[in-house]
């Protein structure tokens, strides 16, 4: 992280062992303590020869992923979804951002396809219910609607959560409804399923139904959860009115819970009732914990037991805003980007051929990492993604030789990084995950099978955030990955490259040593696209028992440090990451790291521009209100600011001393200007000014209103409070943006 304590982007990055034997320290190493024997890594085995069938990629879904405000991209959905469920609209409405009417004309042409829930129409949370002659009319306007868009059309939910959204306590006007048949409210449920489901197949009998789509099915929590589905299905069988998929939630945080509904409780009441296998849909699955939502490595651990126990299609639940894919979006000046949970989905999207038997080292443990493979045998390609907890994995593909693989592969070990910010005073986790260019590629290089044709691939100090992606292939010249340099490449002074039989975990072909003297250092020659503030990630080892640091110089401007915590050995055992940002100029960069406190030892440096946007509802907010875009979940901006006290102070990090633009998004819905007073670090520095913009933040537009706003500002390298508080009339702040000036 850097000295300074910017943006933590430090994942722990994967490393392929090949075993090193040294007797001491290599020339030009720090010498340093012996590495204390660390715990034994947990072990996920990939067997490419257990293979069963095409893999499903159940959990590439969300829950209203797709709206029409925000303006979700089509490319996006299609490069990381499969399924989405979304509102059911009237026949002909298309007012609602998240309805099937709204969005279907945009996933046409893509992979993507939609379930349609019906209970959504009802309106109210829980539902209204407003008699059965309304809810009729509305079936049939919907079922008259799907027909318009069925080759988008995955299947329809009649009912959403029906064990308690529809009003199960005695006086509610579900239960007082005399048209409502039966004793109990579970009774009433089944009897509206049947004349639900015969409705929609009145009108259209081959559209698929899905049900009964219970909030919760654990039976082993509650009594009732297990004679609930008993009856729910008997009255199914015995109506003709059977779901072709079967559905509900799994919303807890453990991914085993699917597995044990699906194996001990659901699956053996199909045998005993004599009802054929259904497929099984989990329409929303995933905690609101704040670590699942567009989380790579959450995500993975509940694809990998989907996949282990034949789930056919998973959407995610949402607990963020709807239109982001399930969080794995971010708003940017250029529109909706995507954030390392996407990318995370995108290589799940793009994984073809085979399911591959992947198991954990403790199957009990089903918060442990895990991951799902795949073997593709025309490009004769194995994938694992891996991710979910923190600590050291070993991942064991066996059986590469007899795919016909070796004794020569490339392995390339990729992460999609959920990156968070230490400056924020909300980190939660939903609330991070910048936007981003491309994943990170910790190496991309030629490896040597075992003696039996397997191969062990570790990854050191994974973080339970972020997902990671192996891939085996046939031995072939590297990716090109631009903005990673590698420091074998770059100009040395007073340095040891090393380039010999130590360099089994180096990203290239080698890593630089002895960076130990006051005039060691390594120039790197970068190209950046235009000019501004750029995150650069370093790749390197600190074998000591302290910190390090190396001095961060761009030409002949010194910009900061960038510290290197303790990794507990030295490139040849164990590397990770640090981060800083660095102001460069259009064209190529002399980005020189020399000597500083400690030592470290270098593989590569990863510049790319910094997406990083300063959100306004995770600043530090005095006497105003965090509120959310019409339709959304979380607060995206800070409204109230009407007060002489009013405030919201962003604190940012700058790399170098000097001028700096700030921009701001906002919006003035009045007639004349207004403005907000600027302080840094309790210093007056001036005003910034807010145009009218016609409309207020938490208007339909949404995002579409904001404007953009700019003030210099003079900053110290390092971190920096900016502090916008009430001025002249009134503005909503949406989000803050650094810039050199």
């Amino acid at each position: 992280m850097s000295a300074r304590g910017g943006l933590r982007l430090t994942a722990l990055l994967a490393s392929v062992a090949l075993a090193v034997s040294l007797s001491g320290p290599a020339a030009g190493r720090s010498p340093g303590p012996a590495r204390a024997a660390a715990e034994e890594p947990e072990v996920i085995t990939v067997d490419t020869g257990q293979q069963s069938g095409p893999l499903k990629k159940a959990g590439l879904g969300t829950l209203f992923g797709v709206t029409t405000t925000p303006d979700t991209p089509a490319t996006l959905a299609d490069g990381s979804q499969v399924l989405l469920s979304q509102h059911q609209s009237l026949d002909g409405d298309i007012s609602y951002p998240s309805s099937t009417e709204a969005v279907a004309g945009r996933l046409r042409g893509t992979g993507v396809k939609m379930v349609a829930r019906y209970n959504d129409l009802m309106g109210g949370w829980p539902y209204v219910w407003k008699g059965v002659e309304d809810w009729m009319g509305k079936v049939d306007s919907a079922t008259r609607s799907v027909q318009k868009y069925k080759d988008v059309l995955h299947s329809v939910a009649p009912l959403n959560e029906p064990d308690n959204k529809l009003g199960p306590h005695a006086d509610s006007p579900f239960m007082t409804d005399p048209r409502v048949r039966g004793t109990t409210y579970d009774a009433k449920v089944n009897w509206l399923w049947t004349e639900t489901v015969r409705r929609i197949r009145a009108t259209d009998p081959t559209v698929k139904v899905m049900g009964p789509n219970y909030e919760h099915y654990n039976p082993w929590e509650s009594a009732d959860r297990q004679p609930r589905m008993r009856a729910f299905l008997v009255n199914a069988k015995n109506t003709g009115t059977l779901p072709d998929i079967i559905g509900w939630h799994s919303l807890g945080p453990s991914p085993g819970d699917v597995p044990e509904s699906l194996t001990r409780y659901y699956r053996p009441l199909e045998k005993e009732l004599g009802i054929s296998p259904r497929p099984v849909m989990i329409e929303e699955y995933g905690p609101g914990n704040g670590e699942f939502e567009g989380v790579p490595g959450t995500m993975i651990k509940h694809w990998a037991e989907f996949a282990r126990y034949g789930v056919d299609s998973a959407a995610m639940g949402i607990y963020t805003n709807p239109g982001l894919l399930g969080n794995t979006l971010r708003r940017t000046a250029d529109g909706l980007r995507p954030n390392g949970g996407w990318y995370a989905m995108n290589w799940f999207r793009e994984m073809r051929g085979t399911q591959l038997a992947v198991s954990r080292w403790d199957t009990r443990h089903y918060q442990a990492a895990d991951g799902v493979a795949s073997w593709d045998p025309d490009a004769r390609t194995v994938t694992v993604l891996a991710g979910g907890d923190d600590g050291d994995i070993d991942v064991r593909l066996l059986g590469l030789a007899a795919r016909g693989l070796g004794p020569q592969v490339r392995v390339s070990v990729d992460y999609a990084l959920w990156t968070t910010d230490p400056l924020a005073t909300d980190r939660r986790p939903d609330r991070a995950g910048d936007p981003q260019s491309a994943p990170y590629n910790v190496y991309d290089k030629v490896l040597t099978l075992d003696a039996g044709g397997h191969l062990t691939v570790p990854i050191r100090r994974m973080e339970r955030l972020n997902g990671y992606r192996i891939t085996v292939r046939p031995a072939s010249t590297p990716t090109e990955r631009p903005g990673k340099y590698e420091a074998e490449d770059a100009r040395g002074t007073d340095v040891v490259p090393h380039l010999g039989s130590d360099t089994a975990l180096a990203s290239g072909r080698g890593y630089v040593g002895g960076i130990d003297r006051a005039g060691s250092s390594l120039a790197f020659t970068v190209q950046a696209a235009k000019a501004g503030i750029h995150t650069m990630t370093v790749r390197y080892a600190n074998g000591t028992a302290g910190p390090a640091s190396h001095t961060v110089t761009v030409g002949t401007e010194r910009q900061g440090e960038v510290e290197y915590e303790a990794t507990g050995g030295w490139a040849n055992t164990t590397m990770r990451t640090a981060t800083t940002r660095v102001a460069l100029s259009a064209g190529s960069n002399t980005v020189t790291l020399s000597k500083g406190l400690g030592h470290a030892e270098l593989d590569y440096i990863d510049v790319r521009p910094d997406t990083h946007r300063y959100e306004a509802e995770s600043a530090a907010v005095t006497d105003a209100a965090t509120r959310h875009y019409q339709w959304n979940e979380f607060p995206d901006y800070v409204g109230g600011i009407d007060r002489p006290t009013s405030a919201v102070e962003f604190t940012v990090e700058a790399p170098r001393d000097g001028s700096y633009l700030l921009d701001v998004g906002y919006a003035n819905g009045r007639t004349g200007a207004a403005d907000h007073t600027v302080t840094v670090g309790g210093v007056d520095a001036g005003r910034i000014s807010y145009p009218s913009t016609g409309a207020w933040l938490g208007t339909a537009r949404q995002d579409a209103v904001a404007k953009t706003a700019t003030a210099r500002v003079t900053l110290r390298e390092g971190t920096n409070r900016i502090r916008l508080t009430k001025g002249q009339g009134y503005a909503e702040i949406d989000w803050a943006a650094l810039r050199p000036g």
